[in-house]
């Protein structure tokens, strides 16, 4: 069984406001956001987060390897195995090769990272199972994996939550620090005093 680095998802992020507020963005990405020679299969996730984080490997996820990616924090939230689908619980999913996915609308109350693993059976192509993260204020989307006439039927689908939340979880606006409001705050005040000289 061979597996893959890391790669980063590769999608459009939105513009930082004075540099100095972020905000989580949703979009859809493809994992890997790009293919090689001896990789033939990509997974597209609406509802993903831009610039997150993107696992692929070929084979099943059996032993340690969530612990090898996501770190000793992470906690295996659900586990399902298709086709059965899911209509109650954290996750909710449906489709073969291509479905939706949702999560419990309370689930950013608990965990301020969330990734969720796709494994598909059958062999035919590679990499046969992804891992992608998801945007902390999104609760659905979609997915489809790609090429079509590679593809078999959805094996497994994992939820998985990492990192404990704050006051803050789910919330995509940054709270400016105090020194950022400083900074504004003398700036305002300069441009104040620059005017009333002028005048």
């Amino acid at each position: 069984m061979r597996i893959n680095k890391i790669s980063k998802l590769t999608a459009v992020a939105g513009l930082a406001l004075l540099g100095s507020f972020s905000t989580a963005s949703a979009a859809t990405v493809l994992c890997p956001g790009a293919l090689n020679a001896n990789l033939t299969r990509q997974i597209e996730v609406t509802g993903a987060l831009a610039g997150g984080e993107c696992y692929y490997k070929e084979g099943n996820f059996q032993g340690d390897n969530f612990t090898t990616w996501l770190g000793s924090t992470y906690s295996l939230i659900e586990k399902d195995i298709a086709p059965n689908g899911q209509t109650t619980g954290n996750l909710n999913y449906g489709g073969s090769t291509a479905g939706t996915w949702a999560m419990a609308s309370n689930f950013w109350n608990t965990y301020s990272e969330a990734f969720v693993a796709f494994h598909f059976g059958g062999g035919r192509g590679t990499p046969d199972s992804f891992i992608v993260e998801l945007n902390p204020t999104t609760l659905s989307g979609s997915w489809a994996l790609l090429p079509t006439n590679l593809a078999n039927g959805l094996s497994n689908i994992y939820l998985i939550g990492r990192g404990r939340c704050t006051t803050e979880c789910g919330d995509d606006t940054d709270v400016p620090e105090p020194g950022t409001l400083a900074l504004l705050g003398l700036g305002l005040a300069g441009l104040a005093a620059s005017r009333r000289r002028a005048r």
